[in-house]
């Protein structure tokens, strides 16, 4: 796909749930991504979306607390190797134990960021996680690649 057929894919993309809330995508870049640029221009920069997640506040308040500080920015994050094993380790231990989601997983409450209940909502959104989390923990080259985390809402 070329670039400028990337680039019109990112912005239908980005405009057919422009309303939805709480959008967290995860990004495979090239090793030594250039943070800035990939914010300007990440249909260009990125070369590959691995992952997007709506509406997962238990998972987002993760990278909130783990990645970004506990600044709610909307920028672009590198995710190391460890800080990516340890969220996919909590995300199948809690799918394991579901008594355990409000101990390991939390959620977020706030104004269009998805239920902060644990209900079937919940556990259906970590489902989905868990299969892009799976993929990734299967495929992904940290050796060559940066994986990049950003949210918005």
């Amino acid at each position: 796909m070329n670039l400028k057929q990337r680039a019109v894919d990112y912005v239908r993309s980005t405009m057919e749930d422009s309303n939805m809330g709480l959008e967290s995508v995860l990004y495979k870049c090239d090793r030594g991504v250039d943070l800035k640029q990939l914010r300007l221009k990440p249909w260009a920069v990125a070369s590959e979306v691995m992952g997007r997640f709506k509406k997962t506040n238990q998972i987002h308040r993760w990278f909130l607390e783990n990645i970004q500080n506990g600044v709610d920015d909307g920028r672009f994050y590198l995710v190391e190797e460890y800080q990516f094993k340890k969220l996919y380790r909590l995300c199948t231990t809690v799918d394991s134990n579901p008594e355990r989601a409000e101990e390991l997983l939390p959620t977020l409450k706030g104004f269009d960021i998805g239920s902060a209940k644990y209900d079937e909502v919940y556990y259906e959104n970590l489902s989905k996680v868990l299969i892009i989390l799976r993929h990734i923990n299967n495929t992904f080259d940290f050796n060559n690649n940066d994986l990049v985390y950003s949210s918005s809402h």
